[in-house]
This record gives structure tokens, sequence and C-alpha cells, in this order.
């Protein structure tokens, strides 16, 4: 009979060949065979994790690269998996220690090279970050991921002909059309405006749900929702039979008009910001949904709407405006925030990618939609690069 030993290789080498195959399931089958017949073996943990990485099975790669690591810290590539599989996980400053570690043993190529200048860059390690897209350029210059990452950094770091120039190029190369010319219009202010593309706005938020309010309101000071609220101009007592709370992020202004609705609904295009509100136990229901479709599908009535930091996101407004308005009751209001245009422009997109509107505009949608308007309050938001960002608090009421 064989050896434990010896069937546990076999198993291994059959593990291998099947994940070279690219057949990951059965690969991750017999490495899992491999170690109930050896435990602990450094080489089939990274195995087995490059294996859950290829299956999408973070949790799992975590759990087996950790120990692959722990028992051989000089593997280049559990290195360069663990790397992966925390950027999956969002796990950015560990994912950035991961490709550092890789590439001092020697970790190199296009894909890798990508990587690590994403994680330069989510570190704030942007002049790093630049050179690290650029060697995953060298390497293969017809990656057009690269291309539109560098362009991300080039945007940021103020160089708009050299990101105009890097988004180009990964159109080219077959970006994604309608989020590039999205890009491409926020560094050309002679280009029509165009909306942000859902698909973009959901993966942002997605990612950033788990560090919204530690960075938002601890690091920047936002302060948005909570003066929407005390500027309403109601009676303080005023209470209101159905609140929406669209855009409503992990559930910042929940609990600051809980005490004042009947029913309160929260509404955002985020699932991952959706859990977070759930979690607050405030709210009578929530939908992971785009704002438009909310307001199309509904067949109540709400007497309070509140959009704190949504149309920042949203640019054009006519949609909302036209859903939104039959789904009013006759006096009820409308409150929410914009970043303000500079004058004569409707809808503006800054570089930032995120929109500012002309009061003129919101104006002339009020009027065409029934819509008093009631007050414009200029207050800061948050703080952007230390200095106060300041917006417009707008509030409206559905004429009866």
């Amino acid at each position: 009979m064989e050896s434990s030993l010896e069937q546990a290789r076999q198993a291994f080498l059959d593990g291998v060949e099947l994940f070279e195959r690219q057949q990951f399931e059965r690969a991750a089958s017999f490495f899992e065979r491999a170690l109930q017949l050896a435990p602990g073996r450094p080489s089939v943990l990274m195995n087995l994790g490059a294996s859950w990485v290829q299956l999408g099975h973070f949790e799992r790669a975590d759990e087996c690269l950790r120990q692959a690591l722990a028992a051989d810290d000089q593997q280049c590539d559990a290195w360069v998996a663990w790397g992966v599989t925390q950027m999956a996980l969002g796990d950015w400053p560990q994912a950035l220690h991961c490709h550092e570690q890789a590439r001092a043993l020697g970790a190199d190529g296009a894909g890798f090279c990508l990587r690590w200048g994403q994680c330069l860059a989510r570190a704030g390690r942007l002049p790093q970050a630049l050179q690290a897209f650029g060697q995953a350029l060298a390497h293969d210059p017809g990656l057009a991921e690269a291309w539109s990452q560098r362009a991300h950094v080039f945007r940021d770091t103020g160089q708009t002909e050299q990101a105009i120039a890097d988004y180009q190029r990964a159109l080219q190369l077959g970006a994604e059309p309608e989020l590039h010319r999205y890009y491409l219009a926020a560094l050309s202010p002679q280009q029509p405006v165009v909306n942000a593309p859902l698909a973009y706005v959901e993966k942002l938020f997605d990612q950033y749900a788990e560090d919204f309010e530690a960075h938002l309101v601890a690091q920047l000071g936002y302060q948005g929702h909570s003066v929407l609220l005390q500027q309403l101009p109601v009676e303080p007592t005023r209470r209101f039979e159905r609140v929406w709370d669209l855009g409503c992020g992990t559930g910042l202004c929940g609990p600051l008009v809980r005490h004042r609705a009947d029913h309160l609904t929260g509404v955002d295009l985020s699932s991952a910001m959706v859990a977070k509100a759930q979690s607050l136990g405030v709210y009578d229901s929530l939908h992971a949904q785009e704002l438009v479709t909310f307001l199309q599908q509904n067949t109540t009535q709400a007497d309070l709407v509140l959009a704190a930091d949504v149309f920042i996101y949203v640019g054009w407004l006519e949609a909302a405006f036209e859903a939104l308005s039959p789904r009013m009751q006759p006096g009820g209001w409308l409150a929410f925030t914009v970043e303000e245009s500079e004058p004569g422009l409707a809808v503006q997109l800054h570089s930032s990618l995120r929109y500012a509107h002309g009061l003129d505009y919101l104006q002339k949608l009020a009027a065409q939609h029934g819509w008093r308007w009631v007050k414009a309050h200029r207050a800061s938001l948050r703080l952007d690069q230390a200095q106060p960002l300041m917006g417009v608090f707008v509030y409206m009421q559905k004429i009866e």
C-alpha cells in the first residue's frame, strides 16, 4: 500500500495539473485531500488558497494563505494570491503589504504591477502608483485597465492632459465606453454633461460602505444630513406620515428624523450601504434600488422626501423630478443638498466626478413639476482639502 505521504504527493500533483487546466473546483478537492493526508504543508495550502481565489471564495482563500505564509513567508506566489484576496475583501492596507512582500521576492508582470499600482493609489502614494502602472504598461501596452487606472492618478494630481490621453487610449483598447465617456466629460468642460453610469455609482458605494462614516463624518466633518433637517422650514413638532430618505447610504438621516416619521423608508443604489442602514434598526423599510425606479414603482405618497448628498452623483434631474412629483402628497416637502455650479451652467460635472447644479435650473424644475420654492440655505457640507466645501440646502413644498 502507498504511504499517506505518497498519496498526499500524488493528490497534490493531480491538483496542480487540474489547476493548470483551469479546473479549479476539482483542483481544490485534490489539494484538500492532500492536506488531509499531510496537514500543514505550505505549498499545498498556497495552491488551495490560489484555487479559492480563482473560484471567488475569498474568505476560504484568506484562511489558507494566512496558514501558508505563517509556515513559510518566502512563498512569492502565496503573497501574490493573498494580495488579490485582500483587495477583494476590501482590506487595502493589507493588500499593499502583500504586494510589497511579493515584489521584494521578485513578483512582476502586467497584472501584478496593475494591482500593485491600485494598492499604492488607494494608500495615497500617487507618484509610486504612476510608476507601477507604467511598469504594467511596459509589460503589456494593450492592457486597457492600466491606462485607465493611470488616468485616474493623473486626474487626481491635476495632470489633466495626460489623464485625457490615457482615458482615450483605454477607450481605444476596449475599456467600458459609457464609463470612460463619463471620465472624459469630467475633464472636458466643453463636452456635453453626461449622467453617471449606475453601475459605477453602485460599485463606488459598495466599496465605500465599510469605511463610509469613519471617513466622511469623522475625517471630513460631513454635516449635510444634520443641517438639512435642522433647516427644514416647518415646526419642530411637526410629524410626517411617510418619509422617504433617498440615497440613504448607511442611514445618517434615519436617526435624526425617526421620531418625526410614522413610517420611514430608506432607498439606496448600493446594497452594501443598505445593509449598514438596516443594522441601525430605525427604518421601517429599506430598498436597494435606483431612486427613479423606486419612485416609478411605488404606489404610495410621501409627505417628506430627503436627499442628502445624492444629486451630486445623479447629474441631470429631470427624470427624478418627473418620477417624484406624482408620489408627493399636496403640501409635502422635498429637502435636498447640491453643490452650486458656476454662473450660467445648469449642470456641471467636476473633475472630482461630482455634479454641481445651478439654482436657476432647480427653480425651473420646481415650477415645471408643481413645487413652490421655499428656501435655499448655503452652508458647509464637509471639508475638502482641509477647506469647507460649500453646498446649498434646498427646500420645496408641493403645491396643493
